[in-house]
């Protein structure tokens, strides 16, 4: 690993949990030699990317990555954010994958791509607004979202799979908690007959769900093990897919993507 690479690398020593890191500190969670590290962390300092307490002599993050982020975020579209992710994950599932982002209780299009030979696809309507209680993108949103977001979802008719029935609080929470269980939302035939899908959460910053990711593909391409597969596929690129955004997942979601994708390949 190159010189700068080790330096960078330090940047991702910090966290939530730890915002300020002394030169101890650093070197405990590294084991690099003390000295080499003292280097690094002085030089970051002069370039901005981080701060030292004058008086602690703690780091932590600096004002460059503020800058640079925020200027990532006016450059650089949301959709060549995530477009060599969600290529490589639709080639790797040979299905459609699409990202799309909360406008409310709207689910938007980001991006989308599908790279496989399949005779048989699933169209995708880019434009379109599906209800969000009939797809798994608005249901796995919903279940890693505060109570509250569902409770505002029941009073918006436009999210109801239709108009005319009003969705069964008590159901639709208990299927919320199973979804924010195991990891993943999925569809059988819901929004329309013959489609199916699977479909996680994407994070911001602050560890606010604020976009989805979601497989479609045929009913008839396969039952549960196809489900799984697609979902476990989805949870791998979970992480990835949330920093491209700018993101970050939170630790208790990592958790049970790892575990739902253990107790899938036993």
């Amino acid at each position: 690993m190159s010189t700068i690479a080790k330096a960078f690398e330090l940047l991702e020593l910090f966290t939530d949990a730890r915002p300020r890191l002394g030169l101890s500190d650093v070197q405990r969670l590294t084991a690099r030699d003390k000295a080499t590290l003292h280097r690094h962390l002085v030089a970051l300092e002069k370039i901005g990317f981080l701060e030292q307490d004058s008086e602690t002599r703690a780091y932590c993050l600096g004002p460059t990555l503020t800058r640079l982020a925020g200027m990532r975020a006016r450059t650089v579209p949301e959709v060549e954010m995530v477009r060599a992710v969600v290529d490589a994950l639709s080639r790797e599932a040979g299905e459609l994958v699409h990202v799309s982002r909360l406008r409310g209780f709207d689910l938007v299009d980001v991006y989308h791509a599908e790279h496989h030979s399949h005779p048989v696809r699933v169209s995708f309507d880019a434009y379109g607004l599906p209800p969000l209680f009939a797809t798994a993108s608005g249901k796995a949103f919903l279940a890693f979202s505060p109570a509250s977001k569902l409770i505002e979802a029941l009073d918006v008719p436009r999210t109801w799979v239709t108009p005319e029935n009003h969705p069964d609080k008590i159901a639709l929470r208990a299927e919320l908690d199973a979804i924010a269980r195991c990891g993943y939302a999925r569809s059988r035939d819901t929004l329309r007959t013959g489609v199916s899908s699977v479909a996680i959460p994407l994070f911001d910053a602050n560890h606010v769900a604020v976009a989805t990711c979601a497989i479609a593909f045929p009913t008839g391409r396969g039952g549960a093990d196809t489900e799984q597969r697609l979902a476990g596929l989805l949870m791998a690129a979970g992480a990835e897919m949330s920093r491209a955004l700018g993101g970050d997942v939170p630790r208790n979601v990592r958790d049970i993507w790892t575990m739902s994708r253990e107790k899938a390949a036993l």
